[in-house]
């Protein structure tokens, strides 16, 4: 096993080689080992090997820039307004049950029409899928501080406009503290 582990080490670091241009040369020692290496020595035999394979870099196209082209390009130039407004900052919400509705605003409107979608983010994370609702549902969400923020998505999924984050407090009454005087019952 260990001859299995050494040969894929040495076949690694041939291939390496090979990628700086080296030559490799094939040889069996005296033991009946199998070697490779970049130096012909005794009885050693050049080896072909196939070329790298190569994977080219995606392109890259900036979003941003100066010239009066970008703003043509840049989708939000009809949103003007889009934040979230309920819960409030640092508001404190009172459920047992964990619902918490968020409220968005959009000036003008989506435009649906056009593939115009909201996408909903629950403390940095996407929330669903994206919809046309200025409202959702979260149901069940554990007890404590939470972050909100919505943006605007295109039909390609590209964002348009992103709101500013809203930090929210849960509160959810524990069954380990309940309300009200100690039931009754033997001591």
């Amino acid at each position: 096993m260990k001859i299995n582990k050494s040969i894929v080490i040495t076949a690694v670091f041939l291939l390496l080689g090979q990628a700086a241009g080296a030559a490799v040369y094939k040889s069996v020692d005296e033991h009946g080992n199998v070697v490779y290496t970049d130096d012909p020595v005794g009885n050693g035999e050049p080896v072909a090997l196939p070329p790298l394979s190569t994977v080219p870099p995606p392109s890259y196209k900036s979003t941003s820039g100066s010239g009066a082209d970008d703003n043509a390009a840049t989708p939000d130039a009809g949103y003007q307004q889009l934040e979230i407004t309920a819960p409030a900052q640092d508001e404190t919400l009172r459920d047992n049950t964990g619902d918490v509705w968020i409220k968005a605003s959009v000036a003008p409107s989506l435009n649906a029409a056009a593939g115009d979608r909201l996408q909903y983010f629950l403390d940095g994370q996407s929330f669903g899928e994206a919809v046309v609702d200025e409202k959702l549902l979260i149901p069940n969400l554990d007890r404590g501080a939470h972050t909100v923020s919505v943006t605007i998505v295109g039909p390609s999924g590209q964002e348009i406009k992103r709101s500013d984050d809203v930090r929210f407090y849960l509160h959810r009454q524990s069954v380990n503290f309940p309300r009200g005087p100690a039931p009754a019952g033997n001591p």
